[in-house]
């Protein structure tokens, strides 16, 4: 996303920019510093974009302060920060919101602000995309993907990659008046097909659901209407299930301390990892080991694989 918006506002500048790009997470080397304060040598135009830059410790603001006291028409300074919103929303380092600089960008609402891609911003993404890409969406189909997409930028921009290439591969020439061949450049509600980001089975959630008595209807109704077939979607789910069981070992074991979770998730994975004891969350990384193998082996398709694991879930929590 952050990738898109420095496009946008380079893109309406007019101008022809070069981009210098440096990380916040790594040692600040000498060329930021020219990059900042030097013009190039034919005074070409010059993004100096400086990723991650809550990594940085705070007596790196205050030097910011010399090189954007000024302003150079050939540099264009965007300082990112990359921390996820808290519960009131985006914070900034104290040592920064203090600077003159910040309070001249935060006057002039030259700082952009995003909680990263979320339902309410998925259709106008989706419309900047297909502009961007030149292509079209059929009656309904920009409201259907926007509804089903997953909300994290980067699946996302693998998802509609898959759907540009079809609509891209159709033939150029136009269908005749009573041909129902999909118009060229057009993404139909059929195309939706490709997706292999399936909504609703969150990893915890669902293993949540077997410590509930009687849910045992519910859970089932789940499998067989969100099957996880094609392949790499239930290696994505087993990958998480495993970070899941990763996580409540760590619980478990006294390293509460290194897992970096919301209060109320951490709550109950550690009440889960309470419940399910040492033995039965090595018996969750086991069952994940068994359904990949089992399909990679060719011994289960992913929907068999699922079911088995299913089961042997209720008998884990049975018990």
């Amino acid at each position: 996303m952050i990738k898109n918006r420095v496009e946008r506002l380079l893109g309406e500048s007019g101008e022809v920019f070069t981009r210098e790009v440096f990380q916040g997470d790594e040692e600040i080397p000498a060329a930021f510093w020219r990059a900042l304060t030097a013009p190039s040598l034919f005074a070409e135009p010059k993004a100096v974009i400086l990723r991650r830059a809550d990594s940085l410790p705070e007596d790196f603001w205050p030097k910011l302060k010399g090189p954007l006291s000024g302003f150079a028409a050939h540099v264009w300074p965007m300082i990112c920060l990359e921390k996820p919103f808290g519960k009131k929303g985006p914070t900034f380092p104290k040592a920064l919101s203090t600077q003159p600089y910040y309070q001249v960008a935060e006057k002039r609402r030259w700082i952009w602000t995003s909680p990263g891609l979320t339902r309410r911003d998925m259709a106008p993404m989706l419309k900047d995309w297909v502009a961007s890409k030149n292509l079209s969406f059929a009656p309904g189909v920009l409201d259907a993907l926007a509804a089903v997409l997953p909300e994290d930028m980067a699946m996302a921009g693998r998802e509609l990659e898959k759907i540009e290439l079809l609509a891209r591969s159709r033939s150029d020439a136009p269908p005749a008046a009573d041909d129902k061949t999909p118009l060229p450049g057009r993404i139909e509600q059929a195309d939706l097909s490709l997706l292999a980001y399936r909504p609703g089975m969150d990893a915890f959630a669902f293993l949540n659901a077997f410590a509930k008595r009687g849910a045992e209807a519910a859970i089932w109704r789940e499998i067989f209407e969100q099957s996880l077939s094609p392949e790499d979607m239930i290696f994505k789910f087993l990958g998480l299930l495993r970070s899941d069981a990763r996580q409540m070992w760590q619980i478990h074991m006294g390293e509460a301390e290194a897992v970096r979770l919301p209060p109320f998730v951490k709550s109950q994975k550690e009440a889960m990892a309470r419940r399910l004891g040492a033995h039965g969350l090595t018996r969750l990384f086991d069952l994940a080991m068994e359904a990949e193998l089992g399909i990679k082996s060719g011994s289960r398709n992913p929907d068999q694989a699922m079911e088995l694991l299913a089961a042997e879930l209720f008998s884990l929590f049975s018990r």
